[in-house]
């Protein structure tokens, strides 16, 4: 069910059963998906599933409204020139590991399906359910070519390059490891 679950608020009561619940998120993602374009997605070879599963990981990487349309666009120019997304949020979904935890040297070797940073394309499944700003993002990318991005330190906001050496220097400058 993953990523089918459309997040939103919904009214139930004590007596609002699980199965309702679901029904109502399941009806919810229909409707709202229904309205995603999805012309640029398939010029590029995605299918509607890929769509969905690259806004769970836009969900998962951004909390900033404007850099949605970034990360999509990183996804996709990573795809189109065979590249690991290299996407951290995919490996924590596979392992279990919250946010708030490092991931290790271990972690980062993983054979785990979900391991982006090991395997080419997409992850098997959605690692989130996405809201509809993630799906619209995912379905249009913005037009950059950007390949890389590193969250900037004591924020939200993420710093985008197209340059490897770049985004190699903001890496070490920003801390998280040097080679």
């Amino acid at each position: 069910m993953e990523g089918f679950l459309f997040p939103a608020g919904y009214e139930f009561t004590q007596q609002t059963t699980a199965k309702k619940l679901v029904a109502d998120q399941l009806t919810a993602f229909r409707r709202q998906f229904a309205r995603i374009p999805l012309k640029v997605a398939r010029s590029k070879n995605l299918t509607p599933y890929d769509v969905l599963t690259i806004a769970s990981m836009i969900e998962k990487e951004t909390a900033v409204a404007k850099e949605r349309r970034l990360v999509a666009a990183v996804i996709y120019n990573r795809l189109r020139n065979r590249m690991p997304l290299g996407i951290d949020a995919t490996l924590r979904y596979g392992l279990g590991i919250p946010p708030s935890q490092s991931l290790t040297k271990k972690a980062l070797a993983s054979d785990n399906p979900y391991n982006t940073r090991r395997f080419r394309g997409l992850p098997p499944t959605p690692i989130a359910n996405p809201g509809l700003a993630s799906l619209k993002a995912a379905a249009d990318p913005a037009p950059v070519d950007y390949l890389y991005y590193v969250r900037i330190p004591d924020t939200v906001r993420h710093f985008f390059t197209a340059s490897e050496d770049e985004f190699l220097r903001k890496v070490c400058q920003f801390g998280y490891a040097c080679s």
